[in-house]
């Protein structure tokens, strides 16, 4: 019997708590005793040391007011770690009061979650039950895309150009564009894991999944466009000589490619976010003096709020006035859906047979596989 209890403890998920406050720690200890196993830390330094030692922590739980290393210093840390089980580690803050402002600040931080002092048992053991799943399911997740990583050949994968590069090229596309008066269009593109029961920021995706996106968008892309990674998960994408709409049209299918080569695994839903900004909107500034940082800003706004709002998509003007102000996109009309991808060949059959209707609805997609022949025969006009 004993044997059993023993593995019966070693099965319980583990929760540090991070508080100078004895009486706070024990408080949250009879909280949780019996469905948790827990870890102390009297502040911040004891907390970290335990993250690099323990391996079998699952969800922290800290205070903001401590000696040594404050609650924000201890976030800060914990979300700039390389090592990819404490980066994305949940952190519940503890607080004294429940006011908006202080949430805010602790969720900008970093924090997954924030409770009260005075919470009840059922609901913090709730929270933790959710959470300690989180990174449980993370881990089946990034198991399962080290399995699909390794039937890919490393002979294929190319290397991205540098985010110096990209911003070479990407303002030399720039200024073509602004000469010969066509459009430019900076995308964005965001990536995020949310786990479905569980409202905040989309934890950051494991490092493999997003090499994994890095090389799905190099492959996408057309060959005039470049594209490079601006941050942990993040990417930006640089193209000309194309329609808004359908520059808007490409981008939604490249979250969705994303998406759909690497599907939900459990309770684990893997977020896509694309900002998109293209010099023919009516931004503040002045056209003729718009800037690729500019530019870049713009599209960067709107795929971390398409983020925040777990939002797998594009974000343009439109969506970034509707999350902004804090209501939910309208659904989107089924004449607006995504088409099912058809071939150039049967395209141009089908205009050849007169079957224009059908064409229509393939504008976008049939102007994306021209657009490499159009940009040649300007090429060769220009010489």
């Amino acid at each position: 019997m004993q044997l059993d209890s023993s593995r019966d403890l070693a099965l319980k998920p583990r929760i540090l708590i991070a508080d100078d406050s004895r009486i706070v720690r024990a408080t949250l200890i009879k909280h949780i005793q019996g469905m948790f196993d827990f870890r102390e830390a009297l502040d911040g330094e004891q907390a970290w040391e335990a993250l690099l030692l323990d391996p079998s922590i699952r969800v922290v739980i800290s205070d903001l007011t401590m000696p040594k290393l404050d609650g924000y210093g201890l976030l800060k840390r914990i979300r700039a770690s390389k090592i990819s089980r404490i980066r994305t580690m949940p952190v519940v803050v503890v607080s004294g009061s429940d006011e908006q402002a202080e949430r805010e600040r602790a969720k900008a931080a970093g924090a997954t979650d924030l409770i009260t002092k005075g919470i009840g048992t059922a609901q913090l053991l709730s929270r933790l039950d959710i959470l300690s799943k989180l990174t449980s399911s993370q881990n089946e997740f990034e198991r399962g895309l080290h399995v699909l990583m390794g039937r890919q050949s490393r002979a294929d994968e190319v290397q991205l150009l540098s985010p110096d590069d990209w911003v070479i090229q990407a303002d030399a596309m720039l200024a073509g564009a602004t000469r010969q008066r066509r459009n430019f269009v900076i995308l964005q593109v965001c990536l995020g894991l949310k786990h479905v029961g569980l409202e905040g920021y989309p934890l950051a995706p494991p490092a493999m999944l997003v090499h994994a996106v890095g090389q799905l968008l190099h492959r996408t892309v057309r060959q005039t466009d470049c594209v490079t990674q601006t941050g942990a998960s993040t990417f930006a994408i640089a193209t000309g000589s194309i329609h808004f709409d359908s520059a808007r049209h490409f981008a939604e299918r490249v979250c969705r490619a994303i998406v759909s080569a690497h599907p939900r695994e459990g309770e684990m839903e893997l977020v896509a976010s694309c900002g998109v900004v293209s010099v023919t909107e009516p931004l503040q500034e002045n056209p003729a003096d718009l800037s690729l940082a500019y530019l870049q800003e713009v599209a960067t706004r709107r795929a971390e709020l398409g983020l925040r709002s777990s939002v797998t998509g594009v974000i343009g003007d439109e969506e970034e006035k509707f999350l902004g102000s804090g209501m939910q996109l309208p659904a989107r009309p089924p004449e607006q859906s995504l088409q099912t991808s058809v071939d150039l060949a049967t395209l141009l059959r089908w205009i050849k047979e007169g079957k224009e209707s059908q064409v229509i609805a393939h504008l976008d997609q049939l102007s994306l596989e021209l657009q490499p022949l159009v940009d040649l025969l300007l090429k060769r006009k220009q010489q």
